[in-house]
């Protein structure tokens, strides 16, 4: 029988193997289906502006450093081309 020690490091690695190996993306809601993560260059983020012109060298439109379940550090994430406002083409 495993005691209460051993099964919250098991927790604890299944977890982090979790956020290493992207296995937790289906728990992301669809609000953020137009942020996706800068693996390329600037991952772990720590100052929004240099996550913001990573994105923007990469041809993305926008960057933010997102902190939550499941990132165990804040990462930096980049705003689709696709999801910028205006880009619906739709008029006022």
């Amino acid at each position: 029988m495993m005691t209460g020690k051993a099964m919250a490091s098991g927790l604890l690695l299944f977890l982090l193997l979790m956020n290493i190996g992207g296995l937790a993306r289906p728990f992301r809601g669809s609000n953020d289906d137009c942020w996706v993560d800068d693996r390329v260059q600037y991952v772990v983020c720590m100052r929004t502006a240099r996550c913001r012109s990573s994105c923007l060298e990469h041809g993305y439109v926008d960057g933010r450093c997102q902190w939550g379940f499941p990132n165990l550090v804040p990462i930096c994430e980049c705003l689709l081309p696709k999801c910028a406002p205006g880009a619906t083409g739709a008029t006022n």
